[in-house]
């Protein structure tokens, strides 16, 4: 299905990206680790990628004491990992779950010393397992859409430039509200309380933090830029790790942000968590990464503005011939049977390249979350 239309521009927009440290980024982080981590010993126990979901992991908070240039930890936190995978005999699963899982919160979150992990991971059922390199093994969907609008490329910048500020954590979340001209960007930001000696410095981070973004998001329109809004009195954002999952808030796999790296309610989404689900087979994870390679692609054609790939899976059938790949497009150009052609070109291209992906989604290379 290739259709053509009208682009009318929407009057309001909401974006949302949830940052590196923000408790449901840290659980698919942890889901794509552990995946990462199992398909590199598949492939040299076995020669080949086996079966492997590990896309239920679930964070609960620990308990916290922050106060200002110290405080301390109550209860660490814990990491619940369900899901299914094959198990090699060099090594026990449970070590490779805690070792993945150790090194992804050592690399993202750097005050972040005491955790938990739970390891619940059983073997999949022989007809899933079966399927590996035969076939999808779910009925699932993936979108993608391209070019990113102005707000959403901001949204996407705008992370680096809150965590840039001295005192600020990993944790952070960003909210953009437009309609018409007028820009509303809501920030959450975690401050580090080893970094923070008393409420004056709390006070003069969150101001260092609004005037960052708004010169990042100078010429956006008419701007304004709310830090922290929750803070009253004694009861503001001073965390002793930088992270919520100290004590505020628990995380889980899915529940945050797309592959594109954003939360987009006036887009097409879907509700598939990405991280985790094997490179494979798991239609979930590989047509989510394709929709948007493709949608890339198309949109870059002579006379498209905005392209829009959706693909659906049927389970056990060839990755490569989705039950629907549909795609939307809009711009000042026709339906003609050259434009259908050059299209279906980059779907058949993009539908053949499964294999290939496989090493860049071992790797890390692609952007997940």
């Amino acid at each position: 299905m290739i259709t053509l239309n009208k682009h009318v521009a929407s009057p309001f927009e909401v974006v949302e990206r949830k940052g590196i440290g923000h408790p449901d980024t840290l659980a698919d982080g942890i889901s794509e680790a552990i995946s990462r981590s199992l398909c590199r010993f598949y492939l040299d126990e076995f020669g080949q990628i086996l079966h492997h979901n590990v896309d239920k992991v679930l964070i609960i908070a620990g308990k916290s004491a922050p106060r200002f240039a110290g405080g301390a930890i109550l209860k660490p936190p814990c990491v619940v990992v369900g899901g299914r995978a094959s198990r090699p005999s060099g090594k026990p699963i449970n070590d490779i779950i805690e070792e993945a899982t150790a090194s992804l919160f050592h690399k993202t979150v750097k005050n972040l010393q005491q955790f938990d992990v739970e390891p619940r991971v059983e073997e999949g059922a022989p007809e899933l397992r079966s399927l590996i390199g035969r076939g999808a093994n779910d009925t699932s969907i993936g979108v993608g859409y391209a070019p990113l609008s102005e707000t959403e490329e901001l949204i996407l910048d705008l992370e680096d430039v809150v965590r840039s500020v001295h005192g600020v954590g990993e944790d952070t979340k960003l909210m953009a509200v437009r309609i018409g001209d007028k820009l509303t960007l809501v920030v959450a930001a975690a401050m580090v309380s080893r970094y923070i000696n008393s409420r004056e410095e709390y006070d003069e981070a969150k101001v260092a933090v609004q005037e960052a973004v708004m010169r990042k998001a100078e010429g956006a329109g008419d701007v304004e830029v709310c830090v922290n809004c929750a803070d009253a009195g004694e009861n503001i954002y001073l965390t002793v790790t930088g992270t919520s999952i100290e004590m505020g808030d628990d995380g889980a796999t899915g529940r945050g942000n797309r592959g594109n790296g954003l939360i987009t309610p006036m887009r097409p989404m879907t509700m598939e968590a990405i991280a985790g689900k094997n490179p494979v087979s798991h239609v979930g994870k590989i047509y989510n990464v394709l929709a948007q390679k493709a949608a890339a692609e198309i949109a870059e054609l002579d006379g498209v503005g905005e392209a829009y790939v959706t693909l659906v899976s049927k389970i056990g059938s060839p990755i490569s011939r989705p039950l629907l790949r549909g795609v939307q497009i809009s711009g000042d150009t026709a339906l003609t049977p050259a434009m259908e052609a050059k299209v279906d070109a980059i779907l058949d291209f993009w539908l053949e390249s499964t294999d290939a992906l496989v090493e860049q989604f071992v790797k890390g290379k692609l952007t997940l979350f």
